[in-house]
């Protein structure tokens, strides 16, 4: 990976406040499923200030800037990202009550912010609890669970825009739809999140809580990294389905497989690459096409070359 950051720009951005620069730190340690090269230049982001400021600079130097948060839902290249690679931390992670009404900033984690509302017998969450994300990557995708969607609860989103405006904008502005919102076009970074939510029993909210987590986890392979869901469900079906009726439980490619429990899901038995994961994303795209007629929608984001890779065809899964 060719280094594009000149060293005066890190040293700059080392000196703003809020902003911790780590050159060439492996993505692989902020993927769920453990794979992922170097990030050219990863910069943990403590306020929405710096964020602004960081955003500024990556973009008046020419930079790409993405956003990383649990990893839960991406792939990273096996040869790394050029640019910037932003975590946010710090004040980011704090989560404010008020009457029916909670904010959460972008790195607060969706289960714990979910388990706080209980305890303050708020209701809501409880079936997006069990949803491995950050609350900005749940709000950038929709994330939905067992029938509730971000925007059920969601009231309005903060914002840093590509030009470092930060403003606030309702859910509904961000048009909402099954796993996206037009966050993925316009690139702007949420920072927190109001939920509006109604009164509950706080021990029934927790017990609840437990029991959706027990049905999601005995359905998910345990103690192999994944990162859940690969595919979208098409339309009235379910995209595990599909697959499993191809016969690909258990399909590998390298040391990544299709696995034996969930047929959506793809498991690092360890040293998978994301070539790997690529290829069997492609086989059980193809198949499924091929018996079925329905052509699978990755849900995994696809960072770096990987989405070009993808939409290129029946060789993508052979590159890398």
């Amino acid at each position: 990976m060719p280094a594009r950051i000149p060293p005066e720009l890190t040293g700059r951005l080392a000196g703003i406040p809020g902003l911790l620069c780590r050159p060439g730190e492996p993505l692989s340690r902020f993927s769920t499923l453990k794979i992922g090269g170097p990030a050219e230049l990863l910069v943990e982001v403590a306020s929405e200030r710096a964020l602004a400021r960081l955003v500024r600079e990556a973009a008046a130097a020419g930079l790409a800037l993405h956003i990383a948060g649990l990893g839960s839902n991406v792939l990273y290249p096996d040869e790394g990202l050029c640019g910037v690679v932003a975590r946010l931390s710090g004040g980011f992670r704090r989560v404010r009550i008020r009457g029916q009404r909670l904010s959460a900033g972008a790195a607060a984690v969706l289960g714990q912010v979910a388990r706080r509302a209980a305890r303050a017998g708020l209701a809501g969450l409880e079936a997006l609890s069990g949803f491995p994300s950050t609350v900005g990557g749940a709000v950038f995708m929709n994330a939905g669970s067992y029938g509730t969607e971000m925007r059920d609860v969601v009231r309005s989103v903060r914002l840093v825009e590509r030009d470092g405006r930060r403003r606030r904008v309702t859910m509904a502005e961000l048009a909402p739809a099954y796993r996206r919102t037009a966050l993925a076009d316009s690139g702007a970074i949420v920072t927190r999140a109001l939920f509006e939510l109604a009164p509950g029993d706080p021990a029934t909210l927790s017990a609840r809580i437990e029991e959706l987590n027990a049905r999601r986890w005995a359905a998910l392979p345990s103690g192999q990294p994944n990162v859940g869901s690969i595919f979208k469900n098409p339309p009235g079906d379910h995209a595990g389905r599909l697959i499993e009726a191809c016969g690909l439980k258990g399909a590998a490619h390298g040391a990544a497989q299709i696995s034996a429990k969930h047929a959506n899901v793809i498991v690092n038995r360890g040293g998978a690459r994301a070539a790997d994961v690529l290829a069997l994303m492609r086989r059980a795209h193809d198949e499924v096409a091929a018996r079925f007629g329905v052509r699978l929608e990755p849900e995994v984001l696809l960072l770096g070359g990987l989405g070009a890779l993808w939409r290129q065809g029946p060789d993508a899964g052979s590159a890398g």
